[in-house]
């Protein structure tokens, strides 16, 4: 069985990913469907976590993209 707080944790990311509601606001609806406070702050730093390294990868990954696509548009000599 899946625990609750990591069924909270998939829901906040599917919110937030879908473009439905932003982080604190999922956050904010998953602690009152959350009755313990250990599962509340589990579901917070699984999401909070996961959104932290996306921000990081995209990050990463745009500069990564930039670089490429200015070594394929090079003219060749």
């Amino acid at each position: 069985m899946i625990a609750r707080a990591r069924i909270a944790a998939f829901d906040i990311l599917d919110a937030v990913s879908a473009g439905r509601t932003d982080l604190p606001a999922a956050l904010a609806q998953s602690r009152a469907r959350l009755g313990d406070d250990r599962d509340r702050a589990l579901a917070a730093e699984i999401a909070t976590g996961v959104e932290r390294w996306r921000a990081v990868l995209d990050h990463l990954i745009e500069a990564v993209a930039a670089r490429y696509r200015s070594i394929v548009s090079m003219p060749k000599f």
